[in-house]
């Protein structure tokens, strides 16, 4: 057996293992033997069967078996103790002509390199103190959505309730699975992109409309069944103690439920946001190669994700070349990402979790929800992979703590933050 490596670039390398006859020979033997031992071959007693005749009829299987277990056993035996390869590595080519076996290897390696001064880098971090007018607006909000709602044909409104049915469309436009008779509050601050989209249309139209999600989008088509305008509710005691859950009673205390309410929602959003900053920011800081296996990896995640939404299966016309091309440049961010916060990791070995860090977090998701901690360990003793999301999602938290303690941040005010990139 031989082996020689070429490199294609600095993380990813193709392997070739090159055996002859004579190099396979034994395994081929050992396995004819083996099925001599237990063929039942007419005219001669089991196990009696000249091998000869065992060759004959079994060479041609017992080689391509053995064959294929032997590349299994070359790359866990002598590939991965040497390489330790990343991702999904794959056989590029495989041939055996001429008693001669070639077999090409494409893996990635984990990347070198040196993770920069996380002082030198800057990011921005939304700020921003809830407004008076605001308020103004949740309480209209609050009114319109507990208020009478009727059957209506007008153009739809901001604070409007409509059905529709969804059609899902992939990265290139292309259809997937109906979901009919979907309820959407318009009102709701999650149904901004809709609202904005849907202002104005009437029963029967079909729209496209566009979801984002942080660095990328969803398209659909939703055509309009039904329409329900509202007449706003009474600011009275009643709609107050109800809305507010028992905590505010007055008009006054009523505002200022709501205001502490949106300062959370705005408080919650502006870590999210910084978070994405300064993942963008460290990506953007370090110039290394990552491995074509481990960005495949991640974009057969989103092929999961993409097929899970719609319903299983994927849509007649997918272009699986397009999917990925489209996908490439955000799955080859988040790989460098995560290559630099298992460096980060070492830099850090205080983020690694301990059991400690896991009861902890445990107990406050049992006091949050009234729940026992024995309930919510029985839901993550579930599942292996709920237990190690966990683990991974609170080792990230910990690592972003580390980090905003030590990057520049510079602090934008809601408009500043939203207009920067225009």
């Amino acid at each position: 057996m031989n082996i020689t490596v070429q490199e294609i670039n600095s993380v990813d390398k193709e392997i070739i293992v090159t055996a002859t006859r004579e190099d396979l020979n034994p395994k081929f033997e050992q396995a004819l033997k083996n099925i001599r031992k237990k063929a039942n071959i007419p005219g001669f007693r089991v196990g009696m069967a000249p091998m000869g005749m065992i060759r004959k009829r079994f060479a041609e299987e017992v080689e391509a078996e053995e064959i294929n277990n032997y590349v299994q056993e070359v790359f866990r035996d002598k590939i991965y103790p040497e390489y330790k390869p990343v991702g999904e590595p794959k056989i590029t080519d495989l041939k055996w002509e001429n008693d001669i076996l070639e077999v090409k290897y494409q893996v990635g390696v984990k990347p070198e390199f040196e993770l920069v001064d996380i002082n030198s880098l800057t990011v921005d971090k939304l700020v921003h103190d809830v407004t008076e007018e605001e308020v103004d607006k949740e309480v209209s909000h609050a009114l319109t959505r507990r208020g009478e709602f009727a059957d209506s044909e007008d153009p739809i409104e901001e604070n409007s309730k409509i059905t529709a049915d969804v059609l899902p469309m992939d990265d290139h436009g292309h259809d997937t699975k109906l979901e009919e008779g979907q309820e959407f509050d318009l009102s709701e601050p999650d149904n901004a992109d809709l609202r904005k989209d849907l202002l104005g249309k009437k029963i029967g139209d079909t729209v496209e409309v566009k979801i984002e999600h942080g660095d990328h989008s969803h398209s659909y088509k939703m055509t309009i069944k039904t329409h329900k305008k509202s007449t706003p509710a009474e600011l009275n005691e009643e709609f107050i103690k109800d809305a507010s859950r028992g905590e505010a009673t007055t008009a006054e205390e009523y505002r200022s439920f709501l205001k502490s309410r949106i300062q959370e929602y705005f408080d919650k959003t502006s870590v999210d946001f910084l978070k994405e900053e300064i993942a963008d920011a460290m990506v953007e800081a370090h110039k290394f190669d990552v491995p074509e296996s481990v960005v495949d990896m991640v974009i057969n995640s989103y092929l999961e994700e993409y097929k899970r939404r719609a319903g299983g299966n994927l849509p007649e016309g997918f272009n699986m070349d397009d999917f990925r091309a489209s996908s490439f440049e955000r799955a080859q961010k988040e790989t460098k990402w995560m290559f630099i916060q298992d460096k980060l990791g070492e830099q850090y070995p205080d983020v690694e979790i301990s059991p400690e860090d896991v009861d902890n977090y445990m107990q406050e998701e049992a006091a949050k929800y009234g729940l026992t901690v024995d309930m919510i360990k029985q839901f993550y003793a579930s599942s292996t992979d709920q237990i190690e999301n966990l683990r991974q999602t609170l080792r990230s938290q910990k690592l972003f703590d580390k980090l905003m303690n030590e990057i520049n941040v510079k602090e934008l005010d809601k408009e500043t933050f939203q207009n920067r990139n225009k």
